[in-house]
């Protein structure tokens, strides 16, 4: 990576109801640590549904989990 290129951070969130998934962009951030400081506040959000698992992450932008 080039030292001038900086890696956007996003709070992405996931929400399951049965085997069926969504998932949503939330926020984008220029730093890891903004975007823990607001992922704190996300997960203190009740959920607005009868889902079965909702989840927010912090990840750079474009990644993918493993």
């Amino acid at each position: 990576m080039n030292v001038l290129e900086e890696v956007i951070w996003h709070i992405l969130l996931t929400v399951c109801a049965g085997s069926e998934c969504l998932v949503q962009d939330v926020q984008w951030f220029e730093s890891k640590i903004e975007c823990d400081k607001m992922l704190i506040e996300y997960i203190d959000i009740p959920p607005d549904g009868d889902w079965d698992s909702v989840e927010y992450i912090c990840k750079p932008l474009g990644s993918e989990g493993t």
